[in-house]
């Protein structure tokens, strides 16, 4: 009896303590920074100089685009900054030199719990969760579902060409269709479903979640026509290199879950940025 009391002893003393690692961890990650704030600021600028600082601009986290992963080649905005509520003033960021046009959103962000970003980047780090080794694909012929959602072979090429080293932090920008009920909210839920699988592929690979949330209110219209037709949802995700991204597609828990992002996505854009 003492024995099996000790040993039960250690187990419960092993799990509180990676449960307290975890949440350690989880505290510790990138994303913890912006999510303090249930609310922020989201800005997209198109600048002279890209990744120009701006003038009393204390960002939470921004980054400079480097090329478009998913949709239009034309990545427009130059660069991204989340910034805490009430700490921007739009007419402020209008004036700033070599901004010719902008792009600026209250975002609700979803809370995601630290313990969950902990333990993700605990199995990773562990060696639980491990990137698949497979080769970089040269087409993505073999994966089932709609092209316009998928990287191109451009953006793959692209991508080989970074050093190999860089992380990089994916912006994503996300409309919903009214699948079932008339209401973007139907598209909303099943990108959830896809999206709880892609932050699991994303840990897997090594990366980590940096901030989703529901764009509340467009404090600023961008000129650009392209840009003006309303986005639903903003999200980021950091990669630990330039082809992590492509690496997710072997896992197979994220190609199930592809026919919830097809169904849940009326159009994105995602640009590869260089995150600060």
């Amino acid at each position: 009896m003492n024995i099996v009391l000790t040993g039960l002893a250690v187990i419960g003393g092993f799990m509180a303590l990676t449960i307290a690692l975890a949440v350690v961890i989880g505290m510790l990650q990138p994303s913890r920074r912006i999510h303090r704030n249930r609310t922020v600021i989201f800005a997209a600028l198109r600048q002279a100089q890209p990744g120009a600082r701006l003038i009393a601009m204390d960002a939470l986290w921004r980054s400079t685009a480097l090329f478009t992963l998913i949709g239009d080649d034309d990545s427009y905005w130059t660069d991204y900054l989340i910034l805490s509520p009430g700490a921007v003033d739009v007419a402020e960021l209008k004036a700033q030199p070599g901004v010719s046009d902008l792009f600026v959103a209250e975002v609700a962000l979803t809370p995601v719990p630290a313990i969950a970003l902990g333990v993700l980047r605990l199995r990773h780090l562990l060696g639980l969760t491990r990137r698949p080794a497979a080769p970089l694909p040269s087409a993505l012929d073999h994966i089932e579902g709609r092209r316009d959602v998928l990287p191109t072979i451009d953006a793959i090429a692209k991508a080989q060409a970074l050093p190999q080293d860089l992380p990089l932090a994916m912006m994503n920008f996300l409309e919903y269709p009214a699948i079932a009920k008339g209401d973007a909210a139907d598209g909303r839920a099943a990108y959830l479903r896809y999206g709880r699988q892609a932050m699991r592929a994303v840990h897997g690979v090594g990366g980590q979640f940096l901030f989703a949330g529901q764009i509340r209110a467009v404090l600023a219209a961008p000129k650009s026509p392209d840009w003006q037709t309303p986005w639903d949802d903003v999200a980021a995700m950091i990669y630990p290199d330039p082809t992590a991204i492509f690496a997710m597609e072997q896992f197979p828990f994220y190609r199930r879950a592809l026919g919830d992002r097809d169904e849940g996505l009326k159009r994105t854009r995602v640009i590869a940025t260089r995150a600060y």
